[in-house]
């Protein structure tokens, strides 16, 4: 098992992560990741998490300690898996149910579906629609609150008042 590193997406490996990638592929990573931190600004970049095979990150909007979104990308081509990228999106508001966090919406992209579509790309354009699904997310921002009565989701856990 591998420690993962973390930072920048500039600082990730790309080449040592996915071998089997083309350069193309790779490019298309970075310039949708740089519209990642586009649609992030002036927050600030994305951090990311990396090990072989697999690229995270998870971006919080709201407040930490209460209701709040979470958002995710994730690339995973880890050895014995069905490769896949995915985008999402979840509440995260304290409630007793379903521990805290609620994925509300998602966009999964199974590589092998388009094997026969995209000859060579498929983990670019994989992570290329996933991108777009998250800054869609990011720059049409919705309340936690919408979020949770479009899915019919319990309220908050009340916040405690401060001392």
């Amino acid at each position: 098992m591998t420690t993962p590193q973390h930072g920048l997406f500039a600082e990730a490996p790309l080449e040592e992560l996915f071998p089997e990638a083309g350069e193309g592929d790779l490019e298309l990573l970075r310039h949708e990741a740089a519209r990642v931190d586009a649609a992030l600004a002036p927050k600030g970049p994305a951090r990311w998490e990396w090990e072989p095979g697999v690229l995270f990150t998870e971006i919080t909007v709201g407040d930490e300690a209460g209701d709040r979104l979470e958002y995710m990308l994730q690339v995973d081509c880890s050895e014995g898996t069905s490769a896949w990228v995915f985008a999402g999106v979840s509440v995260a508001c304290g409630c007793e149910e379903n521990h805290e966090t609620h994925l509300v919406d998602q966009a999964p992209v199974y590589l092998t579906e388009l094997t026969s579509l995209y000859e060579g790309a498929e983990l670019g354009i994989a992570f290329s629609f996933a991108a777009w699904e998250l800054t869609g997310w990011i720059e049409n921002p919705r309340e936690p609150d919408y979020w949770r009565s479009l899915k019919g989701l319990p309220a908050p856990r009340p916040t405690p008042p401060a001392p």
